[in-house]
């Protein structure tokens, strides 16, 4: 039972109009934004995010998609400083790049007549050229774990409360105030990249400068983790040492793993720090189990987390962790350096980055126990079919692709589409720079580099006409598609990984990621058959929750005994067959060879002629291409559109040097015009 329609406006599905800003000509509300003095050092590129809330509340209370009652609109803006100021005015679905666009209402003129708390903050952007030449210009966050707007130092105006009459209106709104950072009282490193805390008896705070990612990024760039000790943990005794379960999810902050110390109202960290688990009416008290529970600190300029792996966009985020921050760890705590002796667990998110981890890096950790993950298979998307649909908007019968959900018994209620929640991130930033958004992130983490820089978007924003060529690119992070294509080559991943992962979802999971752990279940299984990997679907459970909906403690005791199984001395020891290094996957030098800038240079071409025959050019997918003959260095004929891919013959009748010119057009990309060569035709 479908309780939310969501209708799409029928321009909406039109081809791309790249027509006058949106400020061209008289709009009913404009919005006239001015800096005050000490709030810009100097010239400033970023984006406004701009929203009106009901009178009397302030629009940060809930921002979230599926209940926000806020009107949402963003502009990107350019060279903004002290004492210059910019006028909001209109929005439309062509006027991302330059002008306003608005979640729920496309234009400011929608907006009904009403009392508003109005608000605006700015996101500034610094501009990076990273190692292979790719020029972005992003936020970096610095500790305060990259929310979509508000960050730590991001200017801000007041709230102001407006009157919306419905006629001729400006609202003057002020670049007042800064929003001021945590006061951190830690002694790490780096300043407040990635927090900076104090260690607690049981919880310790480690961060590194990590060279790989310094060296992407041409800046310092920092990574850290929050370990938790377990009782009994003797740093000076070496010859006690501890498996290490790596908790992976989104952006903890000061917290451990599991949410140490506030997890159970405190009693699961009141437990872990005297070492016993108190009895229940079913078991007697017994001894906490003698792990190591780390978390990552690993914000960026894309999202709250860096999603634990090496990508194009992001850079090698994975070697960072794999590479310098778990060496790192082992060499101050007194851990079990050994593939059988690391666990990788976690959920959504940090489930998909703890089946990743395993999968990519068999040589480096044991096991994987990962909760409801992200798609771990692209035929479901979360319930995009992204091979085989269109659109990833609607379905063929025109109905909504839901993005999440809920349940009432067995009635399914759909609390936002899948363009719902992409046009709400697309009033954060353009170019997948929402930082906050979902689909943005998985844009970046599992895309190549588009020739602009930024990440090649699987499909338009706004339409959500999918592009296959750009899909086609995901394949290397499918990882349905990664281990059955390495299932008996060199990397032997059919034997490698027998037995290692274990995926758990609920059949109502809020965003539909059951479908993806069934579609990986199917592939996986048609390779190496029933039992190659375990899978638990638990009926009518939404997303969350521990693993298999299992006690924390019953969780790690059983997390605990896999180790002791798999030790060299267990009952089924983990064979160093299965850890080769010839097994390990997603390579930088790799990703960067496939997805870098160089490969986006190398998908491009210009338009050639040969006798009268003109190709089209090679360029990225999505852009739109418009086609004008030129005879003797002049126009002929009238400019028409073409197809990607396509050839074009000149007609017949006209003689002299013949060229033909392409311009291509897409969101986010500069306009560029590309001429072929000369050919005389007599």
């Amino acid at each position: 039972m479908h309780v939310l329609k969501y209708t799409v406006p029928a321009a909406l599905w039109y081809g791309i109009s790249f027509a006058r800003p949106s400020n061209w000509g008289n709009h009913k509300l404009d919005v006239h934004l001015s800096v005050a003095d000490g709030i810009l050092n100097a010239s400033t590129d970023g984006h406004v995010q701009l929203m009106f809330a009901p009178a009397g509340t302030d629009p940060l209370d809930d921002t979230d998609v599926t209940s926000s009652p806020n009107l949402f609109f963003g502009q990107n803006v350019f060279g903004l400083s002290t004492g210059s100021s910019l006028v909001l005015s209109g929005g439309s679905n062509a006027s991302t790049d330059f002008g306003i666009f608005g979640f729920p209402n496309t234009s400011l003129d929608d907006v009904k007549p009403g009392d508003y708390s109005v608000q605006a903050f700015l996101n500034v952007y610094e501009k990076a050229t990273r190692a292979d030449g790719s020029t972005v210009s992003v936020r970096f966050p610095c500790g305060d774990g990259a929310p979509g707007v508000a960050g730590y130092g991001s200017p801000i105006t007041s709230i102001v409360n407006v009157t919306v009459t419905g006629q001729r209106q400006t609202i003057e709104l002020v670049f007042n105030n800064i929003t001021a950072p945590e006061d951190f009282t830690g002694k790490e490193i780096g300043g407040c990249q990635q927090g900076n805390y104090e260690d607690t008896d049981y919880l310790k705070y480690v961060k590194i400068r990590s060279n790989v990612l310094s060296d992407w990024w041409a800046r310092d760039v920092y990574v850290g983790a929050n370990v938790l000790i377990p009782h009994g943990y003797n740093t000076s005794d070496k010859s006690k040492r501890y498996p290490v379960v790596y908790s992976q999810g989104h952006w903890p902050a000061d917290a451990g793993a599991f949410n140490y110390p506030t997890y159970l109202g405190g009693s699961f960290a009141s437990a872990w720090n005297n070492g016993t688990i108190p009895a229940t009416n079913a078991t007697a008290a017994r001894e906490t189990p003698k792990l190591i529970l780390v978390t990552f600190r690993h914000e960026n300029a894309f999202y709250d987390d860096s999603y634990a792996v090496n990508t194009a966009n992001l850079g090698p985020w994975g070697d960072a962790i794999n590479e310098e921050l778990i060496p790192f760890i082992d060499a101050s705590f007194n851990t079990i350096p050994e593939p059988y002796a690391r666990i990788q667990e976690g959920g959504s998110t940090g489930g998909w980055e703890s089946a990743a981890n395993l999968i990519f890096r068999p040589d480096l950790f044991g096991v994987t126990f990962s909760s409801y993950p992200d798609s771990l298979d692209f035929h479901r998307h979360q319930d995009i079919p992204l091979y085989t649909n269109k659109n990833a908007y609607l379905r063929d019968n025109g109905s909504a692709i839901i993005s999440i959900r809920t349940f009432d018994g067995d009635n399914q209620i759909d609390l936002a589409s899948v363009a719902q929640e992409n046009h709400w991130e697309l009033t954060y930033g353009t170019s997948s720079r929402s930082i906050t958004g979902q689909w943005d992130i998985w844009n970046a983490v599992f895309g190549v580099q588009g020739l602009n820089g930024y990440p090649l978007e699987p499909w338009d924003k706004v339409t959500g006409e999918i592009y296959p060529e750009a899909v086609e690119y995901w394949k290397h992070m499918d990882l349905s598609n990664y281990v059955t294509t390495n299932w008996d080559n060199a990397k032997n991943l059919g034997e490698v990984l027998k037995n290692r992962i274990y995926v758990y979802v609920g059949t109502h999971d809020d965003y539909f990621l059951n479908e993806g752990v069934a579609q990986f279940q199917s592939r996986v299984e048609a390779k190496g058959g029933s039992g190659w990997a375990n899978f638990t679907y638990i009926e009518g459970k939404p997303h969350g929750g521990i693993y298999n909906l299992l006690n924390i403690w019953d969780y790690l005791d059983m997390l605990q005994t896999w180790v002791q199984d798999h030790a060299p001395d267990g009952k089924t020891p983990l064979s160093s067959s299965v850890t080769t290094s010839s097994a390990r996957g997603n390579q930088f030098d790799d990703i960067i060879a496939y997805g870098g800038h160089e490969a986006a240079l190398a998908r491009q071409a210009p338009p050639a002629i040969n006798g009268t025959v003109a190709s089209v050019g090679r360029w990225d997918p999505g852009v739109a291409l418009e086609a004008q003959w030129s005879v003797n260095g002049k126009a002929y004929g009238r400019s028409f559109e073409v197809q990607q891919n396509s050839n074009q013959v000149f007609p017949k009748g006209k003689t002299g040097k013949l060229q033909i010119l392409v311009t291509g057009r897409k969101r986010g990309y500069k306009t560029e015009t590309r001429k072929s060569n000369v050919v005389v035709v007599k």
